[in-house]
C-alpha cells in the first residue's frame, strides 16, 4: 500500500465532500493531526477505521487501499444503433444498442 497515494485519494475525497481535516477527525474519534498525517502521506489509515472512513468519504474500501479511483469509462453509443424490442408476454419496451434476443 502506497500510503502517499492514499493520502493524496484521502485529500480528495474529502474536498470534493466538502469536509474539513477537523470534521472528519471528530468522526473518527481521531485527532485532526492525524488526518494531516495521511494526507500528506506519512502515514496509512489503522486497519480499524478503513470501513468508517469509507463510509465518511463515499468511496471503496478496495479502491481506497489501492490510492486510485478509476472514474466509469463513458459510453459512446451510436444512437443509429439504438433498437427497441417489446416483450411479447408483458409488453415492456427495451432498448438496446446491440442485437438482443426477448424471451
Amino acid at each position: 500500500m502506497d500510503c502517499a497515494k492514499v493520502g493524496k485519494l484521502i485529500l480528495q475525497l474529502r474536498k470534493e465532500k466538502g469536509l474539513t481535516q477537523k470534521n472528519v477527525a471528530e468522526a473518527l474519534n481521531i485527532s485532526n493531526k492525524t488526518i494531516s498525517k495521511w494526507e500528506t502521506g506519512m502515514g496509512c489509515p489503522d486497519a480499524s477505521l478503513w470501513s468508517e472512513l469509507s463510509g465518511i468519504l463515499g468511496a471503496d474500501i478496495q479502491k481506497m487501499l489501492e490510492g486510485e479511483l478509476n472514474p466509469n469509462s463513458p459510453d459512446y453509443g451510436n444512437i443509429r444503433r439504438v433498437k427497441f424490442y417489446v416483450c411479447p408476454l408483458c409488453g415492456n419496451i427495451l432498448v438496446s444498442t446491440s442485437p438482443a434476443s426477448i424471451f
